[in-house]
């Protein structure tokens, strides 16, 4: 793997291509997803990253934002022209790490100096700048393979041309990384399916297809604007559950005066989906779809639709952290917990532990930790396999030396932490 660190400066692209000619082999016989550079850059020269994103693009060199690193301004283009090629398989190949920032900004004319400077040479700067963002245009409009789609969605391209300077926009939710298909890396290893992680892959599946939506998907607020009974109709219904698979339907937020909903599967290691939404005209794999025919009109669907889609993409990683207790099954323990939120202490008091460990008929781990908490409240904490929850909500373990053990919400984006 290449790596590219600092400021983009002219001559890059000569050296680049220099170490290229030995460091890139090109296709393994299936494709070159091997080529790939990382990438630690604030910007620079856009003419210089306009080549070296071309390059990236005409090369099949995938992209890489690693743990800790910054890509932003150029930078970000380039790393969007991350992809892959082969004989018979391209795709786009770019890839964001939950601790790595992502950050797009208009290009803009950097004058450092307070000195008066002719009309003439602000026509030809202003001319060039323009020519820039020309060829940022160019490089955007590049097809993803065997799609209608293109490298940059047209609305990444207007909120990159809206943010200005050290204002950016960033990749840090899990709606926005999926809307402009960004893998990430660094996830928990998802497992499971609940019934609220399959309406969010119904409902980010098609509205990833559409843009960024204004109002999120809330799968919790649906249910009491529904009501608790919706009349019999649950949002998710589950249709099938065999030691292999389960198949829950989802009625999409979006039904109404159209149809929309889907049927989503859960085999272990890959999920899998098919459906409708009129609202949007989109499909999920190859539309409407039945337990009939849904093995050939079904498509894979990714872990990160799971998640709901504000989810911050640094709440998606994986960090190491010593269970709460090594106790045996049902022992109770005294304690204290302790509630965080993003920015303020919200509640501290005494509370118990009661820890179950043990395994699954499957040999899955299958742990339960409950809190109990003075007024008879209980946090949850389970993990089952290698996902970890709190009270039914995705949570990342933290490392805290204050406290024995904290997991984040993913939901709330509080912390919760217990010390024995």
């Amino acid at each position: 793997m290449v790596r590219l660190e600092g400021e983009i400066v002219e001559g890059d692209f000569q050296r680049l291509q220099t170490i290229g000619a030995t460091a890139f082999k090109g296709s393994d016989g299936e494709s070159s997803a091997k080529d790939t550079i990382c990438l630690n850059s604030p910007g620079g020269s856009v003419a210089e990253g306009v080549r070296l994103a071309e390059f990236f693009y005409q090369k099949g060199i995938g992209t890489v934002i690693d743990q800790g690193d910054e890509c932003y301004s150029i930078c970000a283009i380039m790393f969007m022209m991350g992809i892959a090629q082969g004989a018979e398989v391209n795709f786009v190949n770019r890839r964001l790490h939950t601790d790595g920032k992502l950050g797009f900004h208009r290009p803009y004319l950097d004058i450092d100096s307070d000195e008066m400077i002719s009309v003439r040479a602000l026509a030809v700067a202003h001319d060039a700048a323009v020519e820039s963002v020309m060829k940022i245009m160019i490089l955007a409009n590049n097809h993803v393979p065997w799609s209608n789609s293109t490298m940059m969605r047209p609305d990444l391209v207007q909120q990159m041309l809206n943010h200005i300077g050290n204002d950016l926009f960033y990749i840090d939710t899990a709606e926005k990384a999926g809307r402009f298909e960004i893998e990430i890396l660094g996830m928990l290893n998802g497992s499971g399916l609940t019934q609220e992680q399959a309406y969010y892959a119904c409902e980010n599946s098609f509205h990833w297809q559409v843009g960024l939506m204004g109002t999120s998907a809330d799968y919790t607020k649906l249910q009491e604007d529904l009501g608790p009974n919706n009349g019999g109709n649950s949002i998710v219904k589950l249709l099938r559950d065999t030691p292999k698979e389960k198949i829950y339907s989802v009625t999409s937020g979006d039904a109404g005066y159209s149809e929309a909903g889907c049927l989503i599967s859960d085999r272990g290691t890959y999920l899998t989906g098919c459906g409708y939404n009129g609202m949007y005209n989109v499909m999920l794999g190859q539309g409407q779809c039945n337990l009939n025919d849904f093995e050939e009109r079904s498509q894979s669907v990714p872990r990160l639709a799971t998640f709901k889609p504000g989810t911050p993409i640094s709440l998606l990683g994986q960090a190491t952290a010593t269970p709460p207790s090594q106790a045996s099954p049902t022992k109770a323990s005294d304690a204290v917990c302790t509630v965080f939120s993003p920015t303020a202490l919200l509640d501290r008091q005494p509370c118990s532990v009661a820890v179950n460990l043990g395994e699954s008929a499957n040999g899955k781990r299958m742990d339960r930790y409950e809190f109990l908490w003075p007024t008879g409240n209980k946090t949850i904490i389970s993990k089952d396999g290698d996902t970890l929850y709190i009270n039914g909500k995705i949570a990342r373990p933290v490392a805290d030396a204050a406290h024995t053990f904290c997991v984040l919400n993913s939901d709330t984006g509080n912390r919760f932490c217990f010390k024995s």
